[in-house]
């Protein structure tokens, strides 16, 4: 049985666009650009490792033509969940769009509780750049 988290959200979120999956000597990390009606900014989203592996892999390889050089890749801002039996530990699975020229591919990703629950509280908590300030990446660079 699969469940969406974040349906009903409480301002219209776009898809984040991914700037860069990396790690750094603080660790793993995704840079995002994100959409606010008050603004974008760019934000430092730091991963565990399960989660980084598997963002990693899907935004290092080229879904569709091997020698195009123009991928996008955007995260869609929730998390769905499915449990093979009532109170059995839950299995979190995000999505990414791939995007090259007018091809789209949706891709589902395994990911941790911990990005489920960080995406969860983006989506219920955040409704202005002001909220995630302490993720801008200039704030980070600091």
């Amino acid at each position: 049985m699969w469940r969406l988290i974040g349906i009903a959200m409480s301002i219209d979120l776009n898809n984040f666009r991914i700037v860069e999956v990396s790690k750094d000597k603080v660790g793993r990390y995704i840079k995002l650009d994100v959409r606010f009606p008050d603004g974008d900014c760019i934000i430092r989203w730091d991963l565990d490792e399960f989660t980084y592996k598997q963002i990693k892999e899907i935004v290092s390889k080229k879904h569709f033509d091997s020698l195009a050089i123009d991928y996008l890749y955007e995260i869609a801002p929730y998390v769905s969940t499915y449990q093979e039996k009532p109170k059995s530990q839950p299995f979190y699975r995000g999505v990414i769009r791939c995007i090259q020229g007018k091809r789209v591919a949706r891709i589902e990703f395994p990911c941790s509780d911990r990005f489920a629950g960080n995406m969860e509280w983006f989506r219920k908590e955040v409704n202005k750049v002001e909220d995630i300030k302490h993720l801008v990446w200039e704030n980070f660079l600091k």
